[in-house]
């Protein structure tokens, strides 16, 4: 058992290291910036208050546990199944993204179209597989990380991500009129 000062001093070293990975995640899985930064903080809450369960070998792992488990309450939570639906707030964000580029402090159009675009593709896979997509190809997580984070075998999560991939690239064939090359 660690004492608190130590494991204040973990949980910052946590954050400083981890903060921006979960965050993406979380915001790449829900969709809402406002709600990713809410759970990304309650990550690290949940951290510092069971951080003497946590192995220091796999600190990654665990927190992306930690924000998936998080990720999965809030879907629950909203009792409004949202993975079939445009989401308002990624518009809004487009948006804004748009607005910010002519003030000249934002990113271009074509920037905030491909984030909107790539959100729309990740929200047209179930959330067992934009999970693992995001947890592969965004993190770089591998297999095996994934699957202990996941609660699956290593194959399932392999298995996971192979649909995901399929199902993205069914998607992009849609929009393109039958060709993706």
């Amino acid at each position: 058992m660690i004492n608190q000062r130590d494991r204040q001093a973990l949980a910052q070293s946590a954050v400083e290291k981890y903060y921006d990975d979960i965050y993406r995640f979380c915001r790449y899985y829900t969709g809402n910036e406002v709600d990713s930064y809410d759970i990304a903080q309650e990550v690290f809450l949940r951290f510092l208050k069971y951080s003497d369960s946590c192995s220091p070998g796999n600190l990654k792992g665990y927190l992306f546990m930690i924000a998936r488990n998080l990720c999965c309450d809030y879907f629950r939570s909203l009792s409004v199944q949202r993975e079939h639906t445009f989401s308002l707030d990624a518009a809004e964000n487009a948006v804004d993204c748009a607005t910010k580029e002519h003030t000249g402090y934002g990113r271009s159009i074509e920037d905030c179209d491909s984030e909107l675009f790539l959100w729309e593709l990740l929200q047209s896979i179930p959330p067992e597989q934009r999970e693992v997509v995001i947890m592969r190809i965004h993190d770089g997580l591998k297999f095996r990380e994934i699957a202990k984070i996941a609660g699956c075998s290593a194959s399932t999560a392999k298995s996971r991500f192979r649909l995901g991939i399929a199902g993205i690239r069914k998607k992009m064939e849609a929009e393109n009129g039958g060709y993706y090359g």
